[in-house]
């Protein structure tokens, strides 16, 4: 802050005094303006390409269970993360190339698994070899490094390495995202233009446009940065600032471009495949946010468990398919349901997670009747075969007790209900004998 002070008291005080020549003046100043602008570039490509690597790091960690390893020998070698060979997947890196232009790369070893580079004839660059000076720093030395200038596959690159490292801390392999200078060195000398047109007229109109110039393009750049930091963090519901989306150059295209991965990975990371639904990592956050607004607030909600009955006689009976089905539109129904009372999530198998939100176990009640008896009447069809489908619930109001001992009871009641009969809602008997007394009392008063 001191420092920014001081450089604009300098700039206004040369300004005011034309202790220079006016041509002069006005070089200086647009020389620095544009050095200035080409270093921040270069800084907040750095600081981007350094923050989609991490968020490429965390989605790779998302979709695919497990540790990064090498299975085989020679010609055979293969990487692979968890039990997925990472050489078979392009749809995650080409998604992310086609919304941030940015190309990334997989590297087994020393050599490129997974790219979305080109070759001159078009094909994928798998199967060629990472720079030596790379392959020492980053492969060999087992640290990240940045790169303002690094040939790949004939086309110099602003770029940013990562290495992978297995269980047992070997290096395994590398992470390149990397952007192509000339588009960064396009944008530079695109915005600077204005500054020297502006800085020909005269010295107060260069102060002025540069000055307001540089103010909105360092705080759109920081506020990109800071979006992206806490994207790679795994913030995903962080907004993006309107006054950055709202801008009609490069720097708002990439913040709208970023607004469509936000979106992209939410989906990923956030849903259910199959059945559309939150998925438990999602629900356990949104579950966790409904506790605080309890303890802060006061805010009162439910939790219920439901798991489909007999489900299991559905697969072997019809098939895995028509449980897909069947799931899928039980999952439906839930989240038609849902809509304005709370939220539901994917909980396991065929086990859903319902928080009413705003609502007390007695007003919770009717609404998850409601929910039964639609699901009840329910009949579902696959090919020729119709059939229905009932489901148990467990339902419990929530409290300042820890989460994990909400969710146990609601899952206690829930078991409860599956061995006395099933196709039933099973609730604490305290609670139970709560809202009886609470209906009996109304009644009475209405008489």
């Amino acid at each position: 802050m001191g420092t920014r002070r001081r450089r604009n008291r300098f700039f206004w005080n040369l300004l005011r005094m034309n202790v220079l020549p006016l041509v002069l003046a006005t070089l200086v100043i647009t020389a620095f303006s544009a050095v200035r602008f080409a270093s921040s570039m270069n800084i907040e490509t750095k600081n981007g390409l350094v923050n989609l690597c991490h968020a490429v790091g965390i989605l790779y960690d998302t979709v695919y269970e497990g540790s990064y390893h090498i299975e085989g020998e020679g010609e055979e070698l293969r990487l692979l993360k968890g039990e997925h060979v990472l050489s078979d997947h392009f749809t995650i890196i080409d998604s992310i190339r086609e919304k941030t232009g940015v190309d990334i790369t997989i590297f087994r070893l020393d050599t490129r698994a997974v790219t979305t580079i080109r070759t001159n004839d078009g094909e994928r660059a798998v199967g060629t070899k990472a720079n030596q000076t790379v392959v020492n720093d980053v492969l060999r030395g087992g640290q990240p490094h940045f790169y303002s200038s690094t040939m790949v596959e004939g086309v110099r690159y602003f770029s940013y390495y990562e290495p992978l490292f297995s269980p047992e801390r070997e290096c395994v392999g590398m992470i390149f995202v990397g952007k192509p200078s000339a588009q960064v060195e396009r944008l530079v000398l695109t915005s600077i233009i204005p500054i020297i047109v502006f800085g020909a007229l005269t010295m107060l109109i260069v102060c002025f446009v540069t000055s307001r110039f540089s103010k909105k393009l360092v705080v759109a750049i920081t506020k990109t940065e800071l979006f992206l930091e806490a994207v790679s963090k795994g913030e995903l519901h962080t907004e993006f600032d309107a006054d950055v989306l709202a801008r009609r150059d490069e720097l708002g295209d990439m913040g709208r471009y970023l607004i469509k991965m936000q979106k992209s990975l939410q989906e990923l990371v956030e849903e259910d495949i199959l059945t559309g639904l939150y998925n438990r990592r999602s629900g356990e956050n949104l579950l966790k946010q409904a506790h605080e607004n309890y303890c802060d607030h006061g805010i009162p909600f439910c939790v219920a468990i439901g798991d489909i009955d007999h489900f299991k006689n559905v697969n072997d009976t019809y098939g895995h398919e028509c449980g897909d089905v069947a799931l899928s539109e039980v999952s439906a129904l839930i989240k038609e349901h849902m809509q304005g009372h709370g939220f539901v999530a994917r909980w396991g198998g065929e086990e859903m997670l319902l928080v009413y939100e705003n609502m007390h176990l007695d007003a919770a009640l009717p609404y998850l009747e409601e929910l039964l008896e639609a699901i009840r009447v329910r009949r579902m069809k696959y090919g020729d075969t119709e059939f229905g489908i009932t489901m148990t619930f467990g339902i419990t109001e929530g409290n300042g007790e820890k989460i994990e001992h909400i969710v146990r009871n609601a899952d206690e009641r829930l078991y409860e209900g599956k061995n006395s009969g099933r196709n039933k809602i099973v609730y604490e008997t305290a609670e139970r004998e709560k809202r009886k007394n609470d209906e009996e009392l109304i009644q009475s008063n209405q008489k």
